[in-house]
């Protein structure tokens, strides 16, 4: 069954390093993500707000990391590191994977309210995190079916 996970919440009982190992693996041969110069530079003006890992049983067949880099002018929220198995690849995995990272960096929006997508094109977050603001402040009644 395939899975994305949230893997800054919660204690999922993981391997880190065999995950780690397994999603360098996925990176290396089913890239998405545009690469920005700096990728590799972590630094400390580098925010991590959302990661996700998605998994078909045990194994990782995509991935992906929502971050900010507060330090570089001009930048805004971005994907990277995204990446997806092409026998995954469809329109509603990559949006759903999208749609959860995104969730994660909603909560806070430090940044603004748009973000990179991992092809490049900028999303405006703002109906969604006025949303998420509402309901966290308990203004909006969650619809019940």
């Amino acid at each position: 069954m395939l899975e994305i996970h949230d893997t800054l919440k919660g204690d999922h009982g993981w391997d880190i390093v065999a995950i780690h190992m397994a999603v360098d693996e996925v990176m290396e041969s089913s890239r998405l993500s545009y690469p920005y110069l700096g990728d590799d530079d972590w630094s400390a003006g580098r925010i991590l707000y959302s990661e996700c890992i998605v998994t078909d049983g045990d194994e990782v067949v995509g991935a992906g990391r929502l971050i900010w880099d507060v330090e570089r002018d001009n930048a805004i929220p971005r994907i990277q590191d995204f990446c997806l198995m092409r026998a995954y690849r469809s329109s509603f995995v990559v949006d759903s994977m999208i749609s959860s990272l995104i969730d994660g960096y909603a909560e806070d929006a430090a940044g603004g309210t748009t973000v990179l997508s991992h092809d490049g094109q900028e999303i405006d977050i703002s109906e969604r995190v006025e949303r998420l603001r509402d309901i966290a402040a308990g203004q909006f009644e969650p619809r019940v079916i």
